[in-house]
């Protein structure tokens, strides 16, 4: 990287920030569930390294958490904007060279953030843990440039429209540049009780709400129309999705303290909000769906199709699942269970995750002109992620409702304990299965970068996936 960060712009083959970009997305995987796995088995095991203070779990978890969405999640969009914005656009990315900074700044800045979280330098606010130099430096360094590119590219596009996976990065990254504003207002303004309570958990539902769910979204609605050659179903939906989220999803954050002394008003419009989600959910899925018509076979023969389709349809039980925990009754009985912690892995390690995967999939063998080095070692990462993910939600599920029995029955704390143990142990093992298939996942794409077979010209590289 760093022969590109002085050299002349005209220098810098095009594509090398998604390279960059897509490799740091996978290293942070790799590092965010290696922690992840790690995390789980000080809880199925309780006597696994203990008497360490930087290893107890109240440290290592947001250490997991912000690795994972700001290293995996994020990184993965930023490299699926680079890639993505100019070829909807049919010109070159803005400043490829202002790419490569960023990328370099946000592995640095994301790295010292997470030592300095890990040492007990922290904000003490969920989701955005990091001290506020931390902030300022990913802000300045990170997501203004990587704004501007986006921006500036889509403002010097050679197409007459802007097509809808571009309304969506444009929008996407605008808002999380306000989330992150206002939801870090009680750290720059010392706000304390009800007021910092609400604005945290507003910075924390509209990461996902505003920035995670959309970005997610509008990758599918460029790579399935790109590879299975069908066109978008409909662009009228796929607006009709972006402005639902707009409306419907920057408001509810309260439905995350449904037993806080808020006011009574606000907490029945957070009820009605969530549910309303239903509506860009819908939106999205079955324009997905209907655009897959006539071309399922590639569910079975396409390893990007198929990791697309499979986040597409987990959106169904996410956002069923969402606007169903969000009624007063559902939210007393499993707050603060594992439930909820099988409902956030849904979203982040379920719906997002495998969408971002195949275009990491897809993006690198576009850039580097190679057909992937082992389409069954792809097969293996795409079996061990479901699998391993399955596990993990299911029984977290089963876990969170035990605990939800146990806090309405007023049944002893170490009674709950015993009874989630088994489950706490297919936690620990669907993480593991997860952690070790991105392990194959980075070999097989650094092994394509080494040894694939350089894809002819004027043939795409899904063309050739079955080709022997």
């Amino acid at each position: 990287m760093t022969k590109y960060l002085f050299s002349k712009s005209e220098d810098i083959p095009p594509g090398t920030a998604t390279l960059f970009f897509s490799f740091s997305a996978i290293v942070w995987f790799i590092i965010g569930t290696g922690l992840g796995s790690f995390n789980a088995a000080k809880l199925a095991f309780p006597d696994w390294v203990t008497g360490y203070e930087y290893f107890a779990f109240g440290k290592m978890r947001q250490v997991h958490v912000m690795a994972v969405i700001f290293g995996w999640i994020s990184m993965a969009f930023a490299a699926a904007m680079m890639y993505i914005t100019p070829a909807l656009g049919n010109t070159k990315l803005w400043s490829e060279k202002l790419a490569l900074w960023s990328c370099m700044n946000w592995n640095i800045g994301l790295a010292v953030g997470l030592i300095t979280m890990w040492m007990g330098m922290t904000s003490g606010r969920e989701y955005s843990d990091f001290i506020y130099p931390i902030d300022l430096i990913l802000l300045f360094g990170v997501l203004i440039p990587v704004s501007l590119n986006v921006w500036m590219t889509i403002a010097k596009r050679r197409t007459q429209g802007i097509y809808t996976t571009n309304w969506f990065f444009a929008g996407s990254i605008f808002m999380l540049m306000i989330v992150l504003l206002v939801g870090n207002l009680p750290e720059y303004f010392h706000l304390t009780g009800l007021t910092e309570a609400y604005l945290t958990w507003w910075n924390a539902h509209n990461i996902l709400g505003l920035w995670i769910t959309p970005v997610a979204a509008a990758i599918a609605y460029y790579t399935i129309p790109k590879i299975t050659g069908n066109p978008l179903y409909s662009h009228r939906i796929g607006h009709l999705h972006f402005w639902s989220i707009v409306i419907f999803y920057s408001t509810p954050a309260a439905h995350h303290l449904m037993s806080a002394p808020l006011p009574e008003w606000l907490k029945s419009f957070a009820s009605v909000e969530g549910v309303l989600i239903l509506v860009p959910a819908i939106a999205f899925v079955s324009n997905i769906l209907l655009t897959m018509q006539g071309k399922w076979n590639m569910f079975v023969e396409n390893i990007e199709v198929r990791f697309t389709v499979t986040g597409v349809l987990l959106a169904i039980p996410l956002n069923m699942q969402g606007g169903f925990q969000q009624t007063r009754s559902i939210n007393w009985y499993i707050h603060g269970t594992g439930w909820i912690v099988a409902h956030a892995h849904l979203a982040l390690l379920g719906f997002s995750t495998f969408i971002e995967v195949a275009a990491v999939y897809y993006g690198l063998q576009m850039i580097m002109k190679r057909k992937l080095y082992s389409l069954a070692l792809a097969n293996f990462h795409f079996w061990m992620l479901l699998i391993g993910f399955s596990i993990y939600w299911i029984s977290m599920t089963i876990a969170g409702l035990i605990q939800g029995a146990g806090k309405i029955y007023e049944v002893p704390y170490i009674d709950i304990v015993v009874a989630e143990h088994p489950y706490m142990i297919a936690r620990w093992f669907g993480g593991t299965l997860v952690f070790l298939g991105n392990c194959v996942w980075l070999y097989n794409m650094y092994m394509t970068a080494r040894e694939g077979t350089i894809v002819p010209a004027g043939r795409m590289v899904h063309e050739l996936a079955y080709e022997r």
